[in-house]
């Protein structure tokens, strides 16, 4: 199931870098998806939606993975396939199971445009204890907003994507 022990998993974490991708969501009024993280690493952070790529887990299916459980999303919903913003790396001082563990993620930001979105009342709530709808202008500068996330803000106005 692409899932290990904790113990294991910290000991991997601890020797390798993982694979990560990043959901960067756009809403017709051209504002971006947030969630405020519940878990390390990036506890306490506006971010984006996203995931650890799983071990026999196609690319494409972490994406629909991501898409559908991170944020309820039907296919329907999308203008268009995701589009990979780049390869980042992000380097965090704790793990998700280890404060004293380091995390270096290769993380595979892409962005997508939504038609339409439910309510983000009804968003999940196991990964993030809220949501919100930011403008792009406002999260480059968010001081909530984590750095990472910031970059990608940045990303999407050099770009005039969120026009």
């Amino acid at each position: 199931n692409g899932w290990l022990p904790e113990a294991e998993f910290v000991k991997a974490v601890q020797a390798l870098p993982l694979v990560s991708v990043d959901l960067v969501m756009i809403n017709p009024a051209g504002q971006m998806l947030l969630g405020l993280r519940r878990n390390a690493p990036a506890r306490d952070w506006w971010f984006t939606p996203g995931a650890r790529v799983r071990k026999n887990e196609a690319f494409t299916q972490t994406l629909q993975r991501v898409m559908s459980t991170e944020v309820g999303l039907l296919s329907t919903q999308v203008h268009a396939q995701p589009k990979l913003i780049g390869i980042w790396d992000h380097f965090y001082d704790d793990s998700a199971f280890n404060t004293e563990v380091s995390t270096h993620y290769v993380n595979l930001p892409h962005w997508l445009k939504v038609s339409s979105y439910k309510d983000i009342n009804d968003l999940p709530s196991d990964q993030h204890s809220g949501w919100r709808w930011q403008d792009p202008q406002e999260a480059a500068l968010a001081e909530d907003v984590h750095p990472y996330v910031r970059a990608y803000a940045q990303w999407l106005l050099d770009r005039d994507i969120v026009k």
